[in-house]
């Protein structure tokens, strides 16, 4: 039987991508964290800081995310800053703003299995961004308006399937398994 996992996210879009490609590995359930206040800093630090205060609230293995937005047209700015700027943007307003520019998008992921086990991966994606078609967002944020390197529509189109193909949730999901199946056949 497959071990439980926490995947720590209040997004339902988020734990439905990532459980699904951990199905065959954990039991996934969706927790969140309540009161959590993230620290600044590099994104692995940011990372570890939330794994740690995840992994001691709810005391059994749990994954957690973060993503870093870099964007061109601000010289990289808001990288791991990025839940700060979508106080002042919502998805539409940033994609018509910042449309024919660049953008890179890094997940960082991570499984506390305990305070001294602990497995990161990154996964990252550039692209365009592109004019929203809709002002509808969904709540996928840059979803709407990124197009990724090697495909021809935004994100907000493709399936759940399609993005863990070539998203960097997907990039660090297939990182993740990749650091998976090394420890159980290692």
């Amino acid at each position: 039987m497959n071990p439980k996992l926490a995947i720590v996210t209040g997004n339902p879009l988020k734990f439905r991508e990532i459980s699904a490609a951990l199905d065959g590995y954990f039991i996934c359930e969706q927790k969140k964290l309540e009161g959590y206040n993230e620290i600044q800093g590099e994104p692995e630090d940011i990372l570890r800081h939330k794994l740690l205060a995840s992994y001691e609230q709810f005391q059994v293995p749990v994954l957690v995310d973060d993503t870093a937005v870099y964007l061109s047209a601000l010289n990289g700015f808001p990288g791991p800053y990025i839940k700060d700027f979508w106080k002042c943007f919502d998805p539409y307003s940033m994609g018509m703003k910042f449309a024919g520019s660049r953008i890179k998008i890094t997940c960082s992921m991570g499984i506390m299995y305990s305070p001294t086990e602990v497995t990161i991966v990154e996964g990252t994606v550039e692209g365009d961004i592109i004019e929203p078609k809709t002002k509808d967002d969904k709540g996928t944020e840059f979803d709407l308006f990124t197009q990724v390197d090697g495909t021809d529509r935004p994100m907000i189109e493709c399936t759940v399937e399609e993005k863990n193909k070539f998203s960097h949730r997907g990039l660090a999901i297939k990182n993740l398994i990749a650091e998976l199946e090394n420890k159980n056949h290692g």
